[in-house]
């Protein structure tokens, strides 16, 4: 939980309480969060309304064997002490990305965007430095994008967020990402084909998006599109 979170901001307290039932605080994030927990009956009431949510999509992910990498990585982090299967720490690293993954599933699920659109297949969450999701980027059935603004923090005044597609070496733009709200994104049946299998990377730019038509701004993220179990990918 970042220091500058405001518990008292409903948004701000709803996604305090996402990163509570996940289990990714540190122990002096947890120590502050769980202070106010204690006398706060609308945290508690959001902790519990987290918890039944991320319950309902134990069923949506799908199971992943680890590679050996990461089983090495195990052994060798924990230097065959028992004790240290138990860190925190040690899990807190190797689930991040799962439950960055819960926690965007679960805040598309807590607040649909359109009751009437397809649902997600496939999902792509845009992290800053301390793992907190800027935007949420989810393709429906159909192939389309629809991306919601988290707290895109990175992005300043007179700038905006530009999604890519990475495709044999050559970024092309998805288009602008918003800095509040959501926004639905419509890429050319071609790029469509590609989303599942090329690199996307999130660039910032001058307002009105890039003027040549590549990056000239940092790229502050990039990762690919994560399936959702028992989804239907048409595109």
């Amino acid at each position: 939980m970042p220091d500058h979170w405001d518990l008292s901001r409903p948004d701000e307290r709803h996604l305090a309480a996402g990163e509570y039932a996940l289990g990714v605080m540190d122990e002096a994030e947890r120590a502050r969060f769980e202070a106010v927990l204690a006398v706060s009956h609308d945290l508690q009431r959001e902790v519990a309304d987290w918890r039944e949510h991320l319950q309902l999509f134990n069923d949506r992910l799908a199971p992943v064997t680890p590679p050996p990498s990461v089983w090495r990585a195990i052994a060798r982090r924990t230097g065959g002490a028992a004790s240290r299967w138990r860190s925190l720490a040690l899990w807190r690293g190797l689930a991040g990305a799962s439950a960055a993954l819960a926690l965007a599933l679960a805040l598309l699920w807590v607040a649909p965007l359109d009751p009437g659109a397809p649902e997600e297949a496939a999902v792509y969450v845009v992290l800053d430095e301390s793992r907190s999701p800027d935007w949420i980027i989810s393709a429906t059935e159909d192939g389309r994008l629809r991306v919601r603004a988290v707290q895109p923090r990175r992005v300043g005044e007179d700038q905006t967020g530009e999604l890519w597609l990475v495709a044999d070496g050559a970024p092309v733009s998805l288009g602008l990402l918003p800095d509040r709200g959501t926004r639905l994104l419509t890429p050319a049946p071609a790029l469509r084909e590609r989303l599942m299998s090329a690199d996307l990377a999130v660039s910032v730019e001058p307002t009105g998006g890039a003027p040549a038509g590549r990056p000239t701004g940092p790229i502050i993220d990039h990762g690919r599109l994560t399936p959702v179990r028992g989804a239907t990918l048409r595109f």
